[in-house]
């Protein structure tokens, strides 16, 4: 995919991420997850990226290739792990789980696009899944329209539109004051 479709959906998922309470909102957060959408394609110099880091584009281009060990959801998940020891839960539903998020939607977004080596450094396999859209043409716009749809009614709903709760559990707030004392009102 483009870096502007990356940047689109790491930002829809971030936003949602934070309507979900999965992240906290705030504005750097939000930076770190559109930065982590574009930080993937650091591996090639004709990326939004990559173009301004060339001497480290071009270094890891010779070294790892494009869509190689950057791309990798093994070295995603051991990011999180650090992340996780080193900052706690606090750590990840802040700018560095929005950065992970980002990056996650990355390698997710470029999987219908040619594939990536999700699986580096213990397969060099690459993973593709179909459709395959050609990237920058009419495909790639025939998966990103439906993704941010899908990204944009589950931020509308919210939590509440995805999770199924009992009807009958109900939770109510007592009012304290000698006039409204035995009215109660659902929260």
């Amino acid at each position: 995919m483009t870096g502007r479709s990356h940047l689109l959906l790491g930002g829809f998922a971030v936003l949602c991420a934070m309507r979900w309470h999965v992240l906290t909102p705030d504005p750097f957060s939000f930076c770190t997850g559109l930065l982590g959408s574009l930080l993937p394609d650091i591996d090639t110099e004709r990326s939004i990226l990559g173009s301004r880091v060339r001497f480290l584009s071009r270094f890891l281009a010779r070294t790892l290739g494009h869509r190689g060990l950057t791309h990798s959801a093994v070295i995603l998940l051991a990011m999180a792990v650090v992340v996780n020891a080193v900052g706690g839960e606090i750590a990840l539903r802040g700018p560095a789980g929005a950065c992970l998020l980002g990056a996650a939607t990355h390698i997710a977004a470029d999987l219908p696009t040619g594939g990536c080596q999700v699986l580096a450094p213990l397969s060099r396999s690459r993973l593709s899944f179909w459709p395959y859209a050609r990237t920058g043409g009419l495909g790639e716009i025939m998966l990103l329209l439906p993704a941010l749809l899908l990204l944009g009614w589950g931020g509308m709903r919210g939590l509440n539109g995805l999770v199924c709760h009992p009807a009958s559990v109900m939770h109510h707030t007592r009012l304290q004051g000698h006039a409204l004392k035995d009215i109660s009102f659902s929260s």
